[in-house]
Order: C-alpha cells, then structure tokens, then sequence
C-alpha cells in the first residue's frame, strides 16, 4: 500500500482545460462576437457537456446576460451545467477589464457585478480570478481579488520570472494570493497533437505535480474530440501522467492542498505584473485613440463624484438613484473593456463609445445638477435642524448667490470657473466674492450685458476653499473685495518672468516654452524643469506598438531633429488677472521651411506643409502651486507620435506613477535597456500612469499630472507624456492580430489635452502629489441659486484625516438601505484615521468589497457619534457599511 500511495503522489496530473475567450469587441463587432459565442461555441459546449464528460469555463457575465435574451433554450442548459460544476465561472467579472487604465473603483464595479449577477443566476461563487488577456495587472489587485472572495489568480501577461509557474503574488498592502501564471498562454493544450510538447515545458516550470493546460484560445469553437485524445493519452502515458478534462477551480484546489501536505514554502512575488520579458503587455497601447482613454478618465471621475453627491442626498431623505447610476456604471464598465479602453480594435468596434459621450453629456450633466439642486433644497430652512447648526452660519442667501460644493474627503481650494445669469437690473457688475468675513478676488471672463448696462450673463474664476466632502456659500460683491495686510499670496510680471509665492516661470516668446524654478529660500531660485515642449516624432507602429526607425525626433520646439521642418510661433500674448496669468501661445508646424541648409545663420523665408496647428494655456495662479496646460492640437500629421516633454536636470534610478490604491515605483532609462537575452516584447521604456508621475531627487521632484493622458515615460532626466500617436494598421505584422486597416486611428482630428505641474520639494510623500493629483482631476461644482434660501455658509458632510486616507466611494449598498464608505491609505503607511460624519450611524460594520461581512476583514474600530476611528495599515482598502 505505501508504494502504491507513493507512485501516485509523485504521479503528475494535467488539467486540461477547455475554454475559449470572449471578446465584447475586437476584430469584430460587438453583434458579430455574440453570435459566435453563443450559438458556434456556447451551444456546441452545451451539447457536448450533455452527452460527455467534457468541461468548459465562461469569463464573463456581460455575454450571459445576452444569451438569456437571445437564446434562453442554449442559456438554461448552460445554467444547468453551471450549478452542477461541469462548467465554470472564472473571472466572473461583468467584463474582463483593462487593469492598468481604469481607476480601482471601476475594477471593483466590474467584479461586484457579475459576482452578483453569477450568484443570483447560479447559486454559485467564483473563487477563480482568470485574466486570461488583460494587457498587465496592476499591483493593488491581490487585495482587490482577496477582498472580492477570490482565492485563486491565473494569469496570462506580466511575469518579470520564468519559474516557477506557481507562487504567492503579493500586492501593495501585504496581501497575497495563491497564483499561476500562464507559461504557453491560454492555448497550451489547444494543439491536441502536441499535448506531450506543452506537458514538457509546462513540467519544467510547475511547483508541483499539478499542471494546468490552458486548451483554447479566443472566440474557439469547442474541439469534440477532446475526450478521446484525453483517453488516449491516459492509456499510453497514464500510468506516469494522468491527463484529465477539468475546471481551474479543481487544478488550483488540487494544487493548494499539495502544497499544504508537502508544506512547501511557495516563491512570493511583489507588486504589478507589467514586464514584457516573457509575454506582451503592450504598453504603447496606452496611446492608441487617446479619445477612449479621456473619455474613460472623464467619465469616471464624473460618476464617482455624483454617486457620493447621491448618497448624501439620500441621506438627507431624499431617493437614491439606483437605477440610473447602473445604467451610468454599465457604460464605464463597457469602456473598461481590456480592448476597449486601450484601443486595439477595429474602428467600427467603437462607434457605440461614441455615443456614451452623448449620454454622458446629456443625460449626467442633467442628473447632477438634479442632485445638487435636491441637497440645496434638502439643506435649505425647511430640512435644517438648527441644534446642529450654528445661528451664526445660518444666513439668508437670494438670487444670483453661488453654492460651491467639494467632493473630496478634505478641504479644497482650487480654481473654478462657473456661469451666471441675472435678470435685467440686478446687477452691473462682480468684483469679488463673500462668504462670511472671508472675501476673495473674481475673474470676469466674459459677459454680456442688457440695454441698461446690467448684467445679463457672466462667466467667472475664482479660487475658493470647500470644506470637506461638503459645499460653501458666496455672496457676489459688487465693490471690491477686501485686502489682507498679511496676504502671503501675490503674483507679478517682471518681463518675461511670473512670480508668485511658489515658483518662478520664465517665458521665451521665441519658442513659447516655459523654465519653472522654486524658491529657493536664501539663494536664487532653483531650475526645475523646462516646459511644455513639443517632440514630434516618427511612427511606422500600429496599435499596440511605436516603432521609428530615425532615432531622433522629426522635430521639437527647441529645434532638435529632422533638418526639413520645423515649429513657427504665430503669435504670443499674456493675459492678467488678479488671481492668474495666462500664457498664450499659437505654434504650428511646417514640414518644410527654407533655407534649411546653414540655419544657424539664415532666417526662413518660406514655410510649407502645416500638419500640425498647437494652441496651448498656460496658467500660472496666485493661489494655487501648479502650473495647468490646456493644449489644443489640429492634427493632420499622419504617421507620426506626439509627446510633450519637460527637461529637468535632476538624476534618478526611479520615479513614482500613481495606480490603483496606491503609488508604485518605475525603472527611468528603460529606453536604453537592450537585454542580453530575447524577451517577448523588448522593454521601450513607456508605462502607464493614473492621474499623476512624480520625478524627484529627493531634494527637489516634479509632479506631472495629468486628465486622461497616461502613457508616459523618464529618459535622460526629462518627462515624456505621449498626447497621441497616428498609425493606420490593427496590427502592421499580423503577429498580435490582424493586418487591418484602421483609418480612424490616424487621430486626424482636434484634441485639447489636460495637464499640469506641481513643482516641489522633497519626495512625492513630502509634496503630497497625489492630492494635487485628485484636485486637479476632481474639479469643484457650483450651482447658482435662483431663489431666496436660508442655508449654512458651509457645511461638510464627510471628513476624512489625515489626508493619506483617500475617499474611494461613497454610495447606498447593494441590498438593504444601508450606506457602503469606501477609502484607502496612499502613502505605504501605518496610519490611525477618523472619519468625522454630519450624522450619526446606528451601526458600522467592516465589510468586503462585496460588501459582505466575513472574517478576513473583520477590523477594530471605535465609534462615538458621528465620528469613526481606524487603523489603516500601508497601502489597505477598508469598505464599511453603516446604517443610519
């Protein structure tokens, strides 16, 4: 018997599984891709279930909510299969996001949804997380996946390591996560000829004598006789190797009690999978139809602040929009498709996105004002209670007053631009702003006015302070504001140089480029970077790759590159106001200029072929220490990649990129990395970033912020953000898909691109980067009243200290009338947080990001009033669900 049990124990078995990807849109349509899934695939899986012993995993619930509409005779024979095991959900998620470009909350929305939808449907959970071909996993996602009932991750794309196949993946926070990487992708056993070829090279790398063999690939149509190669292998090869057709829920659960009864210590691997060494991540991708990834970043931040804004409405008693904020949340998580949000697909895949952005447009604009308008109301005479509320806050506000609300878990001052219109005779003009003893300065952008010189119409900037997660009341003052003695904020032109309490910015008429330096206290001034330049650059890629073949820019707006073209300055002015200066520069750029030979001595005197027309902002404000760009391109360059770059002359091996629930550290210089040895796909230096970059020293550093602009890159001491790349093949090669033409993806079009600087001392922990990061991509609201109110002068309705502890989401529960608070630390660490409420909770529970009580996040917390106190370790995510 011992020798028996021996030779099984050291007996491999693979599990062959059987599968095939679903793609909501790729290289084909979106109808086409429901048509092959669920009638040549699903229907043939569903068949052969029945009759054999065949098996068969389904990733997403998206395509399943189809097929109950379309198809319900082949869906109820799959619910059937589901429940009795012999097909499994795996990933689960509504659709399989890109990991890289979304925010954490739109990855949490996705799992929460088809989790639900799978347990609601099924009766059945899905502990396996298979990323079967999202572009790279971000370092936060073991957390995410533990703290959604996941136990176990397969995963295709990333790894920085060969062997072994099977370790423990640690995120930010010290969470891990039992792990296979994919060593032969997802089509290892698709081949059922070479079986034996996979099962050697898959042996060589596994932890164990389990083996995971992956047998399909994209939109595959089940092979029928899989059983019968499975039988023939076994009576071969069986009494070594015991092939068997399964589910990766039983590989992984074979796998984890081998290593529990070997007690084998499991390799750990920390961070985000995002290496090309031995499989594509396609990082270039984050630069293909830059539209998707604006949109994606626009819309986000958009619905996750009128979701919070919603939740303090209901708790005002007023309705909790469940219904349309789903409908809002199914167009995000569509958008966050792994092949929709970085862009690799055909056009006509994108034709329905486009249309989101008439939704949003309309139908959000309309529905936040809604709310905004409800919580005015719900706050107004009638729904205060004056216990809570001081007398002396409590003020009679008339037509024409301004609300402005934050929804940021700290107080927030930051520039804002609003309209108003007034009735004839109301008033002549606006020179300032009160709210209380505090009075600050307004910009008149533009107005109109009636025939008896009154004002009918006005869009103004100012510089407000909201409270936290909460609003603030201004009266518009027709005098002028009063001035502060002691005021430490000014700002000035001597020349060409702005200076305000923060910085100093040179400006160059002749190029329109900026040289920013700090203050740097007894001595001069300290260069920080030279900015906002242009590089264009050659591109003969496609839309998962740059590739040049020059190796220098074509051109820059300093004069590097190509001798033929060149950028002309077509006009420069600066315009002032007392809270800001705005630079103004119109650039263009000619193919052609001549002479073009001895230019360092001879003035051009003909300039031909303008691709490219450049409007850029830039502002520089009193109040505020960044720098904001709003450039404006006209592109009819094709073929080319467009990058704006700021110089610095600092050195550093690293620099920090903001991601999901956190920060993560990158390699600088990559670009120049030729390794010895062939990778899948060699390194190019570029990664993606969410909202922000931070390139420091140590003693001084840049943030590079940005909205909606994420491909970026740190080479030789500059900072590269990439506004956009023309190409016009899918796949020039064929090899990652494809050779066809996408003609929309030449970006022929007009593009405004949102960024900024905040230059700083110190590291990003010191400067605080990620908050100017959220400010900046999180803008004020405001709101003017049209009747008389008696409302606070300001009022938070949630604060969260100190602000490493980042507000994540705000939002009614699933089921029941409870609320779900989320919020996460940013900083790497160990911090004690209280969260201060307007009201007070009858209960608060720690729950998953599920939302569901269980013991993995059961946490300590203190709670007295309207006040919650917390330890929150580096980098955790913590959901709470109170009632009130």
């Amino acid at each position: 018997m011992a020798s028996e049990k021996t030779e099984r124990e050291e007996k491999d078995t693979i599990y062959l599984v059987p599968h095939t990807h679903y793609d909501a849109i790729w290289v084909f349509t979106k109808e086409d891709y429901f048509y092959i899934n669920m009638v040549p695939i699903l229907k043939e899986v569903a068949e052969l279930v029945e009759k054999t012993d065949y098996k068969f995993l389904i990733e997403q619930t998206f395509l399943l909510e189809e097929m109950e509409k379309r198809y319900p005779e082949v869906y109820t024979s799959i619910a059937k299969s589901i429940k009795e095991g012999a097909i499994e959900i795996v990933d689960g998620e509504y659709l399989m996001a890109d990991t890289m470009l979304p925010e954490g909350e739109t990855l949490i929305r996705e799992i929460l949804l088809g989790k639900r939808y799978v347990k609601e449907k099924f009766g059945v959970d899905v502990p396996v997380m298979w990323q079967a071909d999202s572009f790279g996993l971000n370092a936060q996602l073991p957390q995410i996946y533990k703290k959604s009932g996941y136990r176990y991750v397969a995963f295709r794309r990333g790894v920085s390591e060969r062997k072994p196949s099977e370790f423990l993946w640690e995120g930010l926070d010290g969470t891990r996560i039992l792990a296979h990487w994919m060593p032969l992708g997802y089509r290892a056993g698709l081949d059922l000829t070479k079986l034996e070829e996979s099962y050697e090279k898959l042996k060589d790398v596994a932890v164990t004598s389990r083996i995971l063999m992956p047998s399909g690939s994209g939109v595959t149509v089940p092979q029928p006789e899989t059983p019968e190669a499975v039988k023939a292998w076994n009576e071969k090869k069986g009494e070594v190797t015991e092939m068997k057709i399964a589910t990766p829920g039983e590989f992984f659960e074979a796998l984890e009690d081998e290593i529990e009864e070997k007690k084998l210590k499991m390799n750990v691997r920390k961070g985000e999978m995002y290496s090309g060494k031995y499989s594509e991540v396609f990082p270039n991708c984050c630069s293909s139809r830059m539209w998707l990834k604006q949109i994606l970043c626009w819309y986000e931040s958009w619905l996750i602040c009128c979701e919070r804004w919603g939740t303090i409405n209901y708790l005002l008693n007023n309705p909790y929009p469940s219904e349309e904020a789903r409908i809002c949340w199914r167009k995000i998580l569509y958008i966050a498709f792994h092949d929709v949000a970085p862009g690799t697909g055909m056009d006509e895949g994108y034709d329905e996105v486009r249309h989101f952005r008439s939704f949003f447009n309309t139908e959000m604009t309309a529905r936040c004002r809604r709310i905004l308008t409800q919580v005015i109301e719900a706050e107004s005479e009638e729904g205060v209670e004056p216990k809570n509320i001081p007398m002396l806050l409590l003020m009679m506000h008339g037509y024409g007053d301004i609300i402005v609300f934050n929804s940021l878990s700290w107080e927030v001052k930051n520039w804002i631009e609003m309209d108003l219109n007034f009735d004839r005779g109301k008033l002549v003009t606006i020179n300032g702003l009160k709210s209380g003893e505090e009075e600050i300065d307004v910009e008149v952008i533009k107005f109109a006015r009636y025939e008896d010189d009154s004002l009918r119409y006005a869009r103004i900037g100012f510089v407000p302070s909201v409270p936290a997660m909460g609003y603030k009341l201004y009266k518009i003052l027709e005098r002028e504001p009063k001035r502060y003695r002691y005021d430490p904020n000014f700002i000035m032109i001597r020349g060409n140089t702005i200076e305000n309490r923060f910085f100093g910015v040179d400006v160059d008429p002749a190029t329109g480029l900026i040289d920013v330096s700090l203050d740097g206290g007894k001595v001069e001034r300290e260069r920080i970077c030279t900015a906002n330049e242009l590089v264009l650059e050659e591109e003969t890629g496609d839309l998962y790759y740059h590739r040049e073949t020059l190796g220098i820019p074509l051109k820059t707006e300093k004069g590097e590159g190509v001798k033929y073209g060149s950028f002309r300055v077509e006009n420069f002015y600066i315009t002032k106001s007392p809270l800001r200066r705005v630079i103004n520069v119109e650039t263009d750029y000619f193919s052609l200029r001549w002479p073009y030979r001895l230019t360092e001595k001879l003035e051009p005197l003909i300039w031909r072929h303008k691709f490219l027309e450049c409007s850029k902002k830039i502002i520089v404000y009193r109040d505020i220490p960044r720098i904001d760009f709003i450039t404006t391109i006209v592109d009819k360059h094709p073929r080319a990649r467009l990058r704006v770059r700021f110089s610095t002359d600092m050195k550093s091996l690293v620099y920090a990129c903001g991601s999901q629930f956190g920060v993560v550290s990158r390699p600088t210089d990559l670009w120049h990395y030729k390794p010895k040895e062939k990778w899948a796909e060699e390194p190019c230096g570029v990664f993606p970033s969410l909202k922000w970059l931070d390139y420091s020293d140590g003693r001084n550093g840049l943030t590079v912020i940005h909205r909606g602009i994420p491909e970026n890159e740190v080479r030789d001491g500059d900072v590269y953000l990439t506004l956009l790349r023309s190409v016009s093949m899918l796949s020039s090669d064929g090899r990652t898909g494809p050779a066809i033409p996408v003609p929309d993806a030449q970006e022929l079009r007009r593009y405004v691109f949102s960024y900024s600087i905040y230059p700083h001392k110190g590291d990003w922990r010191e400067a605080s980067s990620y908050k100017h990061a959220l400010e900046f991509n999180c803008s004020l609201d405001a709101v003017q009243l049209r009747e008389e109110k008696k409302l606070p002068l300001k009022q938070s309705f949630l604060k969260i200290e100190p602000e490493n502890v980042v507000l994540s989401a705000l939002k009614k529960a699933e089921e029941g009338d409870e609320v779900i608070l989320r919020f996460y630390e940013t900083e790497g660490e160990e911090t004690d947080a209280e969260i201060t409420l307007f009201k007070e909770p009858k209960s608060v529970r720690p729950v998953n990001l599920l939302e569901e009580e269980n013991e993995e996040v059961k946490k300590e917390l203190k709670q007295e009033g309207k006040k919650i106190e917390l330890m929150l370790k580096p980098f955790e995510i913590v959901t709470l669900k109170m009632d009130f």
